[in-house]
């Protein structure tokens, strides 16, 4: 017999409808929102169901949506400069900052043990998308996701934004005919509710960074870091233009 969900005490409803205003969206399945804000660390504390499901799902959602609004926006650039707004926008970094603008931290539930990481509300914030569709279909994830990322489509446009490493080092890879770096992952570290991921980045073959992160993703960005280092593309923080390279 399938065990049913715990039930949503009703203080936790107000706190649930209170993000909803936040989002300016009003879910028919709350148990929806709940399980997207639910990390793997209190599911395994309580039974309850984590976001994990809904995260794949909202990644999927959120590429698609960001492709589609940056080739309606932007008519005149090419796949490549699309491709490098896009993996900016669905970054840990740019997730978490939109997070932090909701408070999503106040509404995520993590075990006795765990403390809130940018990694973490940048997870649940994907997998909001994914509830936001799967509850009220796909207009309103557009609807939602656009409000949301527009501000910072046109700050990264602008080049306000220079921590793209991963865009970086393939657009110079490409310029000098080596093709598309590799990134593989070495090992991950730790607890599953806190885990480190390790990724190395390769060029023609060849390993030229290494890099560690809370996630795959922000690992990759430090392997790619580590390669333009390497490379004498960037020093520290300061980014070299790539046609001077």
């Amino acid at each position: 017999m399938m065990q049913s969900p715990p039930l949503i005490s009703s203080k936790r409803l107000r706190e649930l409808e209170q993000l909803g205003l936040k989002l300016g969206v009003t879910f028919g399945r709350m148990g929806l929102l709940n399980e997207a804000l639910t990390h793997t660390s209190y599911a395994s504390e309580t039974g309850s169901k984590h976001f994990e499901r809904l995260e794949f799902f909202g990644d999927a959602v959120l590429k698609f949506v960001i492709s589609e609004y940056l080739i309606e926006r932007f008519p005149d650039y090419n796949e490549g400069k699309l491709s490098e707004i896009r993996s900016v926008l669905v970054s840990d970094k740019i997730l978490a900052e939109i997070a932090n603008s909701v408070n999503l931290s106040k509404y995520v539930l993590v075990g006795k043990q765990v403390q809130i990481r940018s990694s973490i509300v940048a997870r649940a914030m994907e997998a909001i998308f994914g509830a936001v569709y799967q509850d009220l279909g796909l207009f309103a994830a557009q609807t939602l996701i656009v409000r949301l990322f527009g501000d910072h489509t046109t700050a990264v446009d602008r080049d306000e934004m220079k921590e793209n490493y991963k865009a970086a080092l393939q657009e110079l890879t490409q310029s000098k005919g080596q093709g598309i770096p590799v990134y593989g992952l070495v090992g991950v570290e730790g607890p599953a509710h806190n885990p480190m991921f390790e990724v190395t980045v390769a060029v023609e073959g060849t390993v030229l960074g290494n890099g560690r992160g809370t996630s795959k993703k922000a690992a990759e960005q430090e392997a790619a870091k580590a390669c333009l280092e390497k490379l004498g593309v960037i020093t520290g923080n300061t980014k070299t233009r790539l046609d001077k390279a």
